[in-house]
């Protein structure tokens, strides 16, 4: 029988705590997925940030106060402890010094916090600190993205071999390329590590210093959140300047796609949903298309196709091309369907699609912002969710689609090919260009019009299997798989 794993992972967002991304979704279904049996027997918890109001969140509560070293001095930390949504993985916030009581995670008006690299630093000194304080021993420390990667280089210098009872393993997955944590070398005193750490293979970063560069040179495992991604960031523009580091890992380096919690994702039983549907009562699906229709304000027929957005406005998201391509294709008198699209990020792109809705005020229900109640109905009553990204490590609005059987027209890049088929489940653009989406969204309008095969793909898209419990498997494995092997850090003189 194989010896229960125990796991301490490292994420600046999760869920109930603070969510900013697709980041936040992930930290909380993953481990739940890994303790409740996906991945074998597995202990896991979870450290994250105590971001401004975690002691008023249901179940957190204040737990304990300990004494930290770090590179500011010792720091008196507060923990406060709750429990995800489902299940009883342990979260762990914790509060140095109140760095996280701020109205932003990262920062404000489009411009991150001046003293990110200190409170990144001070908050990854005190949770590799915390298992020690906490009686807890992890095999394994999996953190995600820049904000948790100096715990990688550092793990040898905080935790002693003397103190520990078994050898501990490092694991860092990348969420996205393009966020690299990377700093003034002036700041280096901020890490916390020797002067030996300050070179190219270390964390020197043309000239700077960069986190996620430390986590991958010095992790035993390398993870990224789809097999398409990872071989589009082994060479440039995809991996944003780190393409050569990541190369010189690739042999420890693994996609690994990410999947989707399909209990909250349910369309037979989501709560934000007026009208339940499944794989075998598709007809109600229009029933809440209709009824959809109405409440956002569209006049035209039943027939005329739903399209959805869910996302980010972002150039990544390509929400700027698909603003300019619908306002070419409506003054020409071709605006395919309908459109519900909610949003939020770059001013500029959102003023573009405030004139867009300005033009065609009965064919765009638009809403700035971010609702979790309208992004599930979006997503129900939707014919098709078009997923324009420039560059995409997985996704998850594509998946969530399709498990409501709302079929995604993406661009074949990264996570979107590895979770889409074309023609099968959903639609591919032919190339990133107005016109490879304009036709794209044509061909969507056609098969909408084509009731047969609108609904055998449909179907197919509902029956992908895209949940967490499966994808578990794999994160358990390669947790093993790190234990079983020399590990690779060798801290330099």
């Amino acid at each position: 029988m194989k010896k229960p794993l125990s796991i301490f992972f490292l994420t600046s967002e999760v869920m109930p705590v603070v969510k900013t991304g697709g980041l936040a979704d992930v930290s909380s279904a993953l481990p739940q997925a890994l303790s409740s049996g996906g991945g074998g027997e597995i202990d896991i918890r979870i450290g994250t940030v105590a971001f401004r109001g975690v002691e008023k969140k249901s179940g957190f509560t204040l737990v304990r106060t300990f004494v930290s070293r770090t590179p500011a001095g010792p720091l008196t930390i507060r923990v406060f402890e709750g429990r995800l949504a489902k299940g009883d993985v342990p979260v762990y916030a914790i509060d140095p010094e109140g760095l996280f009581d701020r109205p932003a995670l990262y920062g404000e008006g489009g411009t991150e916090y001046p003293d990110n690299l200190e409170r990144f630093s001070l908050w990854n000194h005190a949770l590799l600190h915390l298992p020690a304080v906490l009686g807890f021993s992890p095999d394994i420390i999996h953190a995600n993205d820049w904000q948790a990667a100096l715990s990688v280089p550092l793990l040898p210098h905080v935790i002693r071999p003397r103190t520990q009872t078994r050898p501990i393993r490092t694991i860092l997955s990348i969420h996205n390329m393009a966020f690299q944590g990377v700093y003034p070398l002036d700041q280096w005193h901020w890490t916390g590590l020797p002067p030996s750490y300050n070179n190219f293979d270390g964390l020197e970063y043309h000239g700077r210093l960069s986190l996620l560069k430390g986590g991958i040179q010095f992790a035993d495992r390398i993870t990224t959140v789809s097999p398409g991604y990872r071989e589009e960031v082994l060479s440039e523009p995809g991996g944003c300047g780190l393409s050569g580091a990541l190369r010189h890992r690739q042999d420890h380096f693994v996609g690994l796609l990410n999947g989707i919690d399909d209990q909250e994702w349910n369309p037979a039983t989501d709560p934000f949903l007026p009208v339940h549907f499944s794989r075998k009562d598709l007809e109600a699906k229009e029933i809440l298309k209709q009824k959809l229709r109405h409440e956002w304000g569209f006049l035209s027929g039943p027939s005329t196709p739903l399209f959805g957005v869910v996302s980010r406005m972002a150039h990544q998201k390509g929400l700027g091309l698909l603003a300019e391509t619908l306002g070419n294709l409506g003054a020409s008198g071709e605006l395919p369907g309908d459109w519900v699209v909610l949003g939020s990020g770059d001013p500029k792109i959102e003023d573009r699609w405030r004139r867009l809705r300005e033009s065609f005020p009965d064919r765009i229900h638009l809403r700035i912002g971010f609702d979790e109640a309208l992004a599930h109905r979006i997503v129900g009553a939707s014919d098709f969710l078009v997923v324009p990204s420039v560059y995409e490590p997985c996704g998850l609005t594509q998946m969530y689609a399709m498990r409501y059987g709302t079929l995604p027209v993406v661009n074949p890049t990264g996570g979107l090919r590895d979770t889409v088929e074309d023609q099968k489940t959903g639609l591919w653009m032919e190339e990133l260009s107005g016109k490879g989406l304009g036709d794209a969204l044509m061909r969507a309008r056609a098969l909408r019009l084509d009731g047969a095969e609108m609904e055998a793909m449909r179907k197919r898209a509902m029956g992908v299997d895209s949940s967490w419990k499966s994808r578990a498997r794999d994160y358990a494995r390669l947790y093993r798989e790190a234990l079983d092997a020399p590990s690779w850090h060798n801290p330099p003189g």
